[in-house]
């Protein structure tokens, strides 16, 4: 990630502005103090000339667990979804040093060209620590309550984070998910959100074991709270399906739902109607636990807004953001390519509540793709932007991004 912050020109082949649907041509970018201050077809004559690439706005990643990232491979067995969490549990209990965990984690993103992360905090204290050159941090607290007792402790939780954090980074809260966190906790969490405005941002339609247990308190995940002495038969009431959970995310001021592999019509409509709410979609996760086709287009051509998270390495071999673009690509239709890079950039800010494009007055930052074979090589659409041949890089003038 390249950063400065003195009067810069930059002259590109391609510029994909994130606002409209056209791939400008010939394109220079003038910046004075990390701000753009001119976007030009005209010559300027001190302008570095990045060739036969594409420039973007900046990759976003909106759904990550930094606390894996000393992992080198995913934690398997992916199935039963119930052992995967088993292993997961074990391997924060075992991690020695989640710091080093989340600073790798950080350093990697940024060596991917992220600019911004949705990070899950699940532990205190920890530092999040950046350099400009590394990604800004939306940290979301996890929040976890299946008793009554816990759910009490949260608020001080919650106090701890928000005075830890204030001033260094964007922040908001996590309820879990519906198995690990009652009703009562979730419509706390929204209380807080509201009182302190922060964004939420909830596990939630991960599984059909989740559905199970809404609809009927049965199922896998059931039985795994019950080894745990931890399962309430009251705590749900039957026929509960990820809508009614929507509805109460929903009054939050901003709300990402992670993964929503299993929305069904209604729900998806509801999201459409709900502008301040999005989905994180992980594709390679979604991958490695064999999960239903995605309904990510579907809900895109709703209204959805639908973004991009690689989410941790215990479930993805990497935190390349670059690389879940790719992979979804390679499985779309090439018509999709303009939609895959909007789930990866603006659409990504959108659901931090942060409307980036490249614009005058923005920042001064934004993602250069390249082709791998050679630097003449030209561009012939949106499919070819993210193929397998491609790489990235940002570039960023004004620093680090910052509240």
């Amino acid at each position: 990630m390249l950063e400065s912050n003195s009067r810069q020109s930059v002259k590109v082949a391609y510029l994909w502005d994130g606002v409209g649907s056209t791939l400008l041509e010939n394109v220079t970018l003038i910046s004075e103090q990390g701000i753009i201050t001119e976007v030009t077809s005209n010559r300027v004559d001190d302008a570095v000339d990045l060739g036969n690439a594409v420039i973007i706005p900046p990759l976003v990643n909106v759904h990550v667990h930094l606390e894996f990232s000393h992992l080198k491979q995913p934690l398997s067995p992916a199935l039963p979804f119930t052992k995967w969490i088993g292993k997961t549990m074990a391997d924060r209990r075992a991690n020695p040093d989640v710091q080093h965990s989340i600073d790798s984690g950080i350093a990697e993103s940024a060596n991917a060209g992220v600019v911004m992360l949705g990070e899950i905090v699940t532990h205190s204290p920890v530092n999040y620590v950046t350099k400009k050159t590394e990604p800004s941090l939306l940290l979301f607290r996890e929040l976890i309550g299946l008793t009554p007792a816990a759910v009490n402790e949260q608020k001080e939780v919650v106090t701890s984070f928000l005075k830890q954090f204030q001033n260094q980074h964007s922040l908001g809260l996590s309820p879990h998910a519906p198995y690990t966190v009652r009703p009562e906790l979730l419509e706390q969490c929204v209380q807080w959100a509201c009182e302190y405005k922060l964004p939420v941002t909830m596990h939630l339609a991960e599984t059909r074991a989740e559905l199970e247990m809404m609809n009927s308190g049965t199922g896998k995940i059931v039985e795994m709270l019950q080894k745990l002495d931890l399962w309430d038969s009251q705590m749900i009431e039957p026929g509960t399906k990820p809508l009614d959970y929507l509805r109460i995310l929903s009054q939050a001021p901003l709300a990402i739902l992670a993964h929503g592999n299993y929305l069904d019509d209604e729900e998806i409509e509801f999201l459409a109607s709900e502008p301040q709410m999005s989905i994180a979609y992980c594709p390679r996760t979604h991958a490695f636990f064999q999960h239903d086709k995605h309904r990510w287009r579907e809900m895109s051509e709703a209204g959805v807004n639908v973004a991009i998270g690689t989410d941790g390495r215990g479930s993805n071999p990497d935190l390349d953001l670059w690389k879940e673009v790719q992979f979804l690509g390679k499985s779309s239709r090439p018509r999709d390519a303009e939609q895959i890079l909007r789930m990866a950039t603006v659409n990504g800010w959108q659901a931090c509540g942060k409307p980036v494009r490249i614009e005058v007055g923005q920042r001064a930052c934004w993602t250069v793709i390249r082709h791998r074979e050679i630097s003449t090589k030209r561009f012939s659409g949106w499919s070819d932007l993210i193929g397998q041949q491609t790489y990235v890089e940002t570039v960023n003038h004004a620093g680090l991004w910052g509240k």
